[in-house]
């Protein structure tokens, strides 16, 4: 049969017809498939769902060049489809894992944070009562010379106080969470209320 038979014949929805014309092709565009897909499976799904589409489409199909081309083509047209949903699902799984990351990260931190916080009202519970007033009125931003008169003891009496309740918490949090950079001392220790 010419190819002019036989799209005539598929058209008039003669299964025979479209079977000749599966086993015409079939081969050759498996092979291109399996070449393009690296898997058996996904290249006999593919070629099931371009034949499917064929016969379905077979009264409204309009082939200008020869069936094999159009074949051929819409075998193209489902890999780059393929391949656009499987970079589409990865890219979609990458930013889940991303934010998964960042979510589990952030639990981690407000883990973490809770337990240094945690640390931190145990050793200044370990204070002298001095030393807790002083060093609880520093971290709520009022002056050495304004704590000075209010406990009614010297300026240099707070500093000391406040320099060694600021030791002894440094201490407290190197042994208990090594893995804080001492930077992260710093900023604990200048925004820690109590």
């Amino acid at each position: 049969m010419t190819e002019t038979e036989l799209l005539a014949g598929v058209r008039d929805g003669r299964q025979e017809v479209f079977a000749q014309i599966f086993h015409m092709h079939w081969e050759s565009l498996f092979r291109e498939a399996y070449y393009r897909l690296k898997s058996h499976d996904e290249a006999q799904d593919m070629l099931q769902e371009i034949f499917t589409d064929f016969w379905q489409r077979r009264s409204s199909l309009t082939i200008s060049s020869s069936i094999a081309a159009y074949l051929h083509g819409a075998l193209k047209h489902h890999i780059i489809r393929h391949f656009s949903r499987s970079r589409l699902h990865q890219t979609v799984v990458d930013h889940l894992l991303l934010h998964m990351q960042s979510f589990e990260d952030s639990i981690l931190d407000v883990i973490a944070a809770s337990e240094i916080q945690k640390t931190l009202e145990d050793a200044i519970a370990l204070f002298p009562e001095n030393m807790q007033q002083i060093f609880a009125l520093r971290t709520q931003d009022f002056t050495i010379a304004e704590i000075a008169e209010a406990l009614n003891i010297s300026p240099q009496t707070v500093k000391n106080n406040n320099t060694q309740a600021l030791k002894r918490l440094k201490q407290v949090l190197s042994e208990r969470h090594p893995e804080i950079s001492s930077s992260v001392y710093t900023l604990l220790l200048l925004f820690i209320k109590s």
